[in-house]
């Protein structure tokens, strides 16, 4: 699409997104009849008797209510060739996402999926961006988009696999006039083509132009871009003096010492140099800010001060939950547009053990505000009734939809012997400790097994191990006793051994989500966790360590 009538086309979709809100009744109708237009015929129709299916309750009686292990069967035969197994639309390629055991999942996504339902979703939620921004024509520049990359290259199949497999947020190409095609689309910057350099050179790219919005789907991107910007101050300094990418010859880009001089003298001025001091002009942030990701709210105030914060949407590589349709910081209504959804009253702590299949459901407009629910959702790229494990608070309505917070997952809690430590335990025990309102995402804390089993603190030290790192770690095992009585207990009952602390270098968890990226995960997937149930994760650090020079090393034994 030509950004002629680009931005003109997703503030129509955005009007039409409200549209719903007010008056859901005939699109929910709608999703329904395309849902079983989707299943009927296919294999997993067949199994379930969906050719005699007429109503929701028909569908709800046919169809119980499970996770994705009972999918993955249907999945194998979409991965050997098979035709019409879960949709009358069969997939064109298969998304990875985690699994919550580690086995990952594979979720088909088809064409009538992408131009029916997740493109025009997209072009809805960007038009409250316009709109907010006061633009009515894109021009190039205008916004950096780190919600998803272009490939370069398409993805290379797996042996044995009928379709190629990739992550959403590495989509090498459009599917259809109404899938995502945004006017950045061909720009150099958004080609992912750099591994884990595409980071500065987005940065690089972009320094000279217009930038009014930047977005991404988890904020530690955002907050990734901005310690790079101070990381690589000096080369970005130098680039930008000669017209050189990482000092090499580009004969698309010249000097700009204008920026450079600025730059330079907000870093004289403060020691540091925010989104704000490299754009002036910025004037969007949009990412998620809710469940841990609330937990950013006050370092991306800091990376660029003043700057409204505007949701994406709650999005997974299984479907869109909620779109953005004003300016609330956190909560969007469900896109009824997007699927068939139900809830399941939960508590907040849920411990993310699998629902029963024959439980009891309510309609979205049985919500009550206040209240905690499991979601359930089918959407027409074949997952039926699916558990998704993920849980919602509702915090008002929009016209007749509820306005829904993401709390996080079921089970998103880690004990050893009860003591149920969540991660908003640990945030609050680090920011104490820390005496800030808010903290960078240089900590993470681990549950390592042992007699007694406990935790480690992860953390970006300057210096290194030593006596101030030490009464840090001490300060923060105090206040997770404050915030979790139940791990005050444990530990003054020898149940839990102290937290230990393990020093990295300053930026290893930036350098650790570039890696992650660059091997290929979905930026989505790459969050930053306060608290991490992966003991994985200390090998990952022991691997990024392996490049320290003695003098690196020295105090960190």
């Amino acid at each position: 699409m030509n950004r002629d009538t680009f931005v003109q086309a997703t503030r129509l979709a955005h009007r039409r997104q409200c549209q719903w809100c007010r008056e859901p009744g005939p699109v929910t109708e709608r999703v329904f009849a395309d849902l079983l237009a989707q299943s009927r015929w296919t294999a997993f129709g067949h199994d379930h008797g969906l050719g005699r299916v007429r109503t929701v309750a028909d569908f709800k009686a046919a169809v119980p209510v499970r996770g994705y292990d009972v999918f993955r069967g249907y999945v194998d035969r979409i991965r050997t060739g098979e035709k019409r197994v879960l949709t009358e639309s069969d997939p064109y390629a298969l998304l990875t996402t985690s699994g919550t055991t580690g086995s990952p999942k594979y979720i088909p996504t088809t064409r009538h999926w992408r131009n029916r339902y997740r493109g025009p979703a997209l072009y809805a939620q960007w038009g409250l961006y316009f709109q907010r921004l006061g633009l009515d024509r894109y021009r190039p520049g205008n916004v950096l988009d780190m919600s998803w990359e272009r490939s370069a290259v398409h993805s290379p199949w797996a042996t044995g696999e009928a379709l190629p497999v990739y992550s959403i947020t590495k989509r090498p190409s459009s599917v259809g006039p109404q899938d995502w095609t945004p006017p950045w689309y061909g720009e150099r910057w958004f080609l992912d083509d750099s591994g884990d350099l595409s980071l500065y050179v987005k940065l690089r790219l972009l320094a000279g132009s217009d930038v009014r919005l930047v977005a991404a789907v988890n904020p530690s991107r955002i907050t990734a871009l901005a310690d790079l910007l101070n990381d690589e101050l000096e080369m970005l300094l130098k680039d930008l003096r000669d017209g050189t990418l990482m000092g090499a010859p580009d004969r698309r880009l010249t000097a700009d010492q204008e920026v450079a001089a600025r730059l330079e003298a907000a870093f004289a001025f403060s020691g540091r140099v925010t989104l704000t001091d490299l754009w002036p002009q910025l004037s969007l942030l949009v990412c998620w800010n809710s469940a841990s990701a609330r937990y950013y709210r006050g370092w991306l105030e800091r990376i660029a001060p003043g700057i409204p914060l505007i949701p994406f949407s709650t999005t997974g590589t299984e479907g869109i939950v909620t779109l953005p349709v004003d300016t609330h910081t956190s909560a969007g209504p469900l896109a009824v547009d997007q699927g068939l959804f139900e809830f399941v009253p939960c508590n907040p702590a849920d411990a993310g053990e699998p629902l029963d299949p024959d439980v009891e459901t309510y309609t979205p407009e049985a919500l009550e505000s206040g209240g905690t629910y499991r979601l359930v959702m089918s959407q027409a790229n074949g997952l039926y009734r699916y558990d998704t494990g993920d849980i919602y608070r509702v915090v008002g309505r929009v016209g007749h939809l509820p306005r829904l917070d993401f709390e996080g997952r079921g089970g998103s809690v880690t004990s050893f012997t009860g003591e149920k430590l969540s991660e908003s335990d640990v945030h609050a025990a680090i920011r104490s400790a820390a005496g800030h309102s808010s903290v960078s995402n240089s900590f993470s804390v681990v549950p390592v097994w042992g007699q007694p089993p406990g935790y480690v603190l992860l953390m970006e030290w300057e210096g290194g191990s030593g006596p101030g790192s030490d009464r840090f770690c001490a300060h923060v095992d105090a206040e997770l006793g404050r915030v979790n009585t139940e791990y005050a207990d444990k530990r003054g009952s020898g149940r839990l051994r102290p937290l230990r602390a393990r020093v990295v270098l300053p930026g290893t968890f930036r350098r650790l989500a570039e890696r992650r990226v660059a091997r290929g995960a979905s930026a989505t997937q790459v969050k930053h966790r306060w608290l991490n149930a992966d003991a994985s994760l200390l090998q990952e650090l022991e691997e990024i360590d392996t490049a320290r020079t003695p003098e690196d090393n020295r105090g960190q034994e």
